[in-house]
């Protein structure tokens, strides 16, 4: 579950937008307006066994804030795919509830982290009070990144690498094998940041052991894209030695150096689900120059939406490659960005809603003032983009390509 406040994303849009008001001057902006969930999600989403979206959902420019009302708790998720994961999970601990000793553990649990649970629901009530512009992660993610490798060397002190290389062995080691029998059953990630699911999991496993093979499923009608399908089949059914042992095989055919493959490891946002999500994308870019640099990019990463957005975006690229011809992985952006053969520079965001307002085109300003100078730009958004948003866009020299995944001939989530 995540609980936001509203001080660091006004304090980043702040800096952001005093820094650029001179250039942007007395431009029209738009203001998200809050919609109703079905404006933006098919019926399945909206409700279902256990849950509804909270109305009215509101934007701040580039993606939905949804908060889930469930029977487990209320749950905020930053866009659709985030939404889409706790839809998973709430069906997941609906499937738990059907046990013969789910329903007690399940309860406990809901009733152990119920004030967490209240105050996302103050959040949700209350909006103004607390969720306010475009988080401070998403505008890292759209900044430069000449400061990386600088970051990354003091985000690990010698004591700090003690500290994240025992979380990373927990992660990787620490589940009971009673554990991923029923994390495999359930079909979910392991490494999940749902406090109910996982504290659920922990007591049945120690419970019964094998009461997971004995599961009636909760419909969820959410399918998994097919490289997270893949990362977690990944996950699930290998040992995790072996696994790891793979991931750094590529990460050194990638060009990650055995410095980097250590801190890569170590990163704390990058569980070792996203890693080997990461690591199968850049194992299908092999004849991509660069492609460490989406790694590298990865390794800087400072929030749960940030890393969210990054990993979909860099999934939406992977799909692109697929299907179209790419030169090179840009060094000088953190969202990923490439060089195409023809010359032009391609840039991938996996945005819900892309509407004109003050933060978005400061962002834009600072993300175009990265890129390579004089080269065609095209920007890939895996939602949608406004009017008024694609034509500030085109007047800026953008080439828009909204419904990305459509376009590329993926479903839409």
């Amino acid at each position: 579950m995540t609980i936001r406040f509203a001080w660091p994303a006004l304090l980043a849009a702040g800096v952001v937008l005093a820094a650029s008001s001179q250039v942007l001057g007395a431009e029209s902006f738009e203001t998200p307006a809050d919609e109703p969930p079905g404006a933006s999600l098919s019926a399945a989403q909206v409700s279902g066994a256990n849950f509804h979206v909270v109305d009215p959902v509101h934007s701040d420019g580039l993606m939905h804030h949804y908060v889930i009302d469930s029977h487990f708790g209320v749950f905020t998720a930053y866009g659709i795919d985030a939404l889409n994961t706790r839809l998973r999970e709430i069906a997941a601990l609906t499937t738990l509830e059907h046990t013969s000793e789910g329903q007690v553990v399940v309860e406990s649990v809901v009733r152990d982290v119920r004030g967490q649970a209240q105050l996302v629901y103050h959040v949700a009530r209350h909006p103004i009070d607390t969720v306010l512009g475009i988080p401070k992660g998403i505008g890292h993610l759209l900044g430069g990144v000449r400061d990386d490798a600088q970051q990354v060397a003091h985000s690990l002190t010698s004591s700090d690498v003690g500290t994240t290389a025992t979380q990373q062995a927990e992660q990787a080691f620490g589940l009971t094998a009673a554990e991923q029998r029923w994390y495999a059953r359930l079909h979910v990630d392991p490494y999940s940041d749902n406090v109910v699911l996982r504290r659920a999991v922990a007591r049945l496993a120690k419970v019964d052991a094998t009461a997971s093979f004995g599961l009636q499923f909760a419909p969820v009608g959410i399918p998994f894209a097919g490289e997270a399908e893949q990362a977690l089949d990944d996950v699930e059914t290998q040992d995790p030695a072996v696994l790891r042992r793979r991931r750094r095989e590529s990460l050194l055919r990638a060009g990650l150096t055995p410095q980097e493959i250590t801190r890569f490891e170590h990163t704390p946002l990058l569980t070792p689900t996203r890693q080997t999500l990461l690591v199968n994308a850049v194992d299908a870019s092999k004849r991509v120059d660069g492609r460490a640099e989406l790694l590298r990019h990865a390794m800087s990463l400072q929030s749960e939406d940030e890393t969210e957005v990054f990993l979909q975006s860099a999934l939406l690229l992977q799909r692109y490659q697929a299907r179209h011809p790419v030169k090179r992985i840009l060094a000088g952006v953190r969202i990923p960005a490439v060089e195409l053969p023809n010359g032009h520079v391609a840039v991938f965001g996996a945005f819900d809603a892309v509407q004109w307002t003050q933060q978005v085109a400061a962002y834009e300003q600072t993300l175009g003032g990265e890129l390579p100078g004089g080269a065609p730009r095209e920007v890939w958004i895996t939602g949608t983009v406004s009017q008024r948003a694609r034509a500030a866009l085109e007047e800026r020299g953008w080439v828009v390509h909204a419904g990305a995944n459509t376009e590329l001939g993926y479903p839409a989530p």
